[in-house]
């Protein structure tokens, strides 16, 4: 019979081993349980970056150490939850960032006697978004249908035989596509220790160069990638009975460096009378300087063609129409289009396919935050019978 020492040696053996083996189970178990729970654990940290930002905007309130409040309340959440955006993958490379050893870049916003607002140049907008059809797509090919008309008919008497007449066409536009895209950081140091909602003036900045980008693309843009800008399409002289579906048509100024009165009126005139009756659709746009040279024309009474607005607000017009200024319109010049003139809700097609979506990524990069901010859309001319433009001699 084992000795009562032996036999607790054997017991404090036989503990051990168990507990090696409880351990081991509690090891596999807590893998297997992150493995199946991974997306919640990442949420539990998410959590508590979120957790750790709010008491690092509390402190550059002023809430610790006494010092002067840099940023408000309002605004510190504001800026927090702006960081609750989400995620994005590592693949992509920045294009510009955010330091406070750069003020160009952000650190001239970090504590210092400096004014209390930030002042922005001013931008020079499209007016397209306003004037032209804008419609929500739902995929990258979307597609409108355009009536050709082109049904005809034909008169008879009650016993006269009947011959096939021709039914009415169809056009189709797809807006060409692409996407808009900013993609910029800024170390975790500026966001916190700046006076000024950096978060903020980021969105805003990036949502008036789309502004100014898509505009651009509207009046010049190539179609790859980008949407096809009207000036772009195809040009004849051709009226609108005999010109190809898509082709817009010009009219021949008078001479190369300059308007004179009877352009703008045969420019009018070419655009049809049904297209003019929903006047609220129809503009002329030109840039500043060539609306400058039309103020001082006249007709043959005497009086101008150009009227400003009466009220704060209320565009000029021209022969009628109201004037929309855009310096996406070229010069006039030798060979250049420098008025258009229609009825841009039949004429232009904006397609969104997104709104502009801004997303976050603080773990690529440690000490930075990563901002990708895009918006999907595409745009086409529409009914190429709504268009008219103005065209310079080429000589």
């Amino acid at each position: 019979m084992a000795h009562a020492k032996d036999r607790g040696i054997l017991a404090v053996r036989a503990q051990g081993s168990d507990v090696k083996a409880v351990l081991e189970n509690l090891n596999t178990d807590w893998e297997a349980f992150k493995k199946k729970h991974r997306a919640e654990i990442e949420d539990v940290r998410a959590a508590a970056d979120d957790a750790n930002a709010k008491l690092a905007a509390m402190q550059v309130n002023g809430n610790g150490g006494g010092a002067a409040p840099m940023l408000t309340p309002q605004a510190a959440t504001e800026f927090t939850e702006f960081l609750k955006a989400g995620n994005m993958g590592s693949g992509l490379q920045p294009r510009a960032d955010m330091q406070s050893g750069s003020s160009a870049d952000g650190g001239a916003t970090i504590p210092k006697q400096i004014s209390g607002t930030i002042l922005d140049q001013m931008a020079d907008l499209s007016p397209m978004r306003r004037l032209a059809t804008v419609e929500q797509a739902t995929t990258s090919d979307f597609t409108k249908i355009v009536g050709l008309r082109g049904a005809t008919s034909g008169w008879a008497a009650e016993t006269d035989p009947r011959s096939i007449t021709e039914t009415p066409k169809m056009g189709e536009v797809t807006p060409t596509m692409g996407e808009l895209f900013v993609y910029a950081e800024a170390t975790r140091w500026v966001l916190e220790d700046s006076q000024f909602n950096l978060e903020r003036w980021l969105s805003e900045n990036i949502a008036t160069e789309f502004a100014v980008k898509e505009g651009t693309a509207f009046f010049s843009g190539d179609g790859s990638n980008k949407p096809t800008g009207f000036l772009t399409k195809p040009q004849s002289t051709d009226a609108d009975d005999t010109r190809a579906f898509g082709t817009l048509q010009t009219v021949a100024a008078q001479n190369a460096a300059g308007i004179e009165a009877d352009d703008l009126v045969n420019l009018m005139g070419a655009l049809r009378t049904p297209y003019r009756q929903r006047s609220g659709d129809v503009a002329w746009i030109m840039n500043r300087a060539t609306a400058s040279a039309i103020r001082s024309l006249k007709d043959s009474t005497g009086r101008y063609l150009w009227n400003d607005g009466l009220a704060a607000g209320t565009p000029p017009t021209l022969l009628g129409y109201q004037v929309v200024e855009s310096e996406d319109m070229p010069d006039i010049g030798t060979g250049n289009v420098s008025v258009a003139f229609g009825n841009w809700r039949s004429g232009y097609l904006i397609a969104d396919r997104t709104q502009m979506r801004m997303l976050r990524d603080p773990y690529t990069r440690p000490g930075w935050i990563r901002f990708y901010a895009h918006h999907r859309l595409g745009g086409d001319v529409l009914d190429s019978n709504a268009i008219k433009l103005l065209e310079h001699p080429a000589a």
